[in-house]
């Protein structure tokens, strides 16, 4: 169902955007085949990911272990 635009007395689709060719050729480029950089993959963004979490995981580790050795300085 389309409505009217009253300001501009057009017809909206409900798409915010023109699908035009360099639109098409630009989406495909993106989303179709992994690209989120000129030169970044999706694979490469998974590994940053995976790295992130092992760090993540070895600081709380970490973390822990000083607060274990803090408490037993305590005691």
């Amino acid at each position: 169902m389309t409505k009217a635009n009253k300001s501009r007395g057009t017809k909206y689709d409900g798409k915010s955007r023109v699908s035009t060719n360099l639109y098409r050729e630009r989406f495909n480029e993106i989303f179709k085949k992994g690209v989120v950089g000129k030169d970044t993959t999706l694979g490469d963004v998974k590994d940053f990911l995976e790295e992130v979490e092992k760090e993540k995981k070895e600081l709380n580790e970490s973390y822990q272990e000083s607060v274990r050795q803090a408490q037993s300085r305590k005691e």
